[in-house]
This record gives C-alpha cells, structure tokens and sequence, in this order.
C-alpha cells in the first residue's frame, strides 16, 4: 500500500487482550514471525499486553496485519487494526454495510450505524454478522467477501480454531 508520495504505508495493529489460555511464548513467538520484531521487541509488546495495556505493532500492509490478527486470534490474543490516519474503522464499516441496504430490515443497518457512530464497530459489525444467515440469499459474494476481511481488521475473529484450551502465561 502506496501513499501519495509513493511511501509504502505501513497498518498497525493493536493488540487487545489476551484470552484465557493465551500462551505468552507463542504470542511472543508470533509477534516475531509476523512483525520482524526483535525478540527483546517482542517480548515487551506481550508484557504489555498482559499487563493490560494495548500495545501496536506496525506491518508492511493491510494483508499481513489481517494475517497477524488470524494467527494471534488462533493462540487466544484479540487484536484489530488500529484507528489512525491510514485507518477509519467507521468509514470501513458504512462502505462495507452499505450493500447491505436493499437486502437488511432498515432497523438492522440503523442500529449497526447507531453503534459505529459511538465507537462500537465491532458491535455494529457483529449485530449485522448474526443477522447473516437469516439473509444470505440476497447478498453478493464480494460483500460477503468485504465482510469476513471487515471482521478480521475489527479483530471479530469467530471460528479461528484456538489452539490453546489451558490457562498458562508460559
């Protein structure tokens, strides 16, 4: 992903919180291999992140922050696209619903907005995401393909598959 300038732009990522069962090794060990981080670099951002903070990591482009947020999702870390001037999860959630509109009850789509515009994106991404199967006749393939990337920069990691079912900081 190019700027104006013809800078790569980088996508940072903000790790959430860690489930329980989340291994501290193998986010330090994902971190790592998905960010290029050092190993000091590394094992700082889980500290963080297990002492409650959010910590950010920066990637070279949106593919391989979603693919971060899938393998920390898979080891029990929440992560999603951080907001930034690259980055307007609001503006990703209205262009991403709004094909949406011809096939959702209208209440559906105002209360999705409703939620984004107090900062809720997941919620609004999740309430139109359950609302799904009851719909999927009338909704095109590419923006059921819109959403499922929507829901992993959201950090709406349903189904990943966890790895981990113990809980254990090892």
């Amino acid at each position: 992903m190019f700027n104006e300038q013809g800078a790569i732009e980088m996508q940072t990522v903000e790790l959430v919180r860690a489930e329980t069962g989340a291994k501290k090794v193998s986010c330090t060990t994902t971190l790592q291999t998905h960010c290029h981080l050092s190993l000091t670099a590394a094992k700082i951002a889980t500290d963080a992140l297990l002492e409650g903070k959010c910590p950010k990591v920066s990637l070279a482009s949106d593919d391989a922050g979603r693919k971060l947020i899938i393998a920390l999702a898979k080891i029990g870390i929440v992560a999603r696209f951080a907001e930034g001037p690259n980055y307007n999860p609001q503006e990703r959630l209205a262009a991403t619903i709004a094909p949406l509109r011809s096939v959702f009850p209208p209440d559906a789509i105002r209360t999705c907005e409703t939620l984004s515009s107090h900062g809720e994106w997941e919620l609004g991404l999740s309430h139109i995401l359950a609302l799904i199967p009851g719909e999927m006749a009338g909704i095109a393939t590419s923006t059921m393909e819109a959403l499922d990337l929507l829901a992993v920069e959201f950090g709406v990691t349903r189904n990943m598959g966890r790895e981990n079912t113990c809980p254990s900081k090892t």
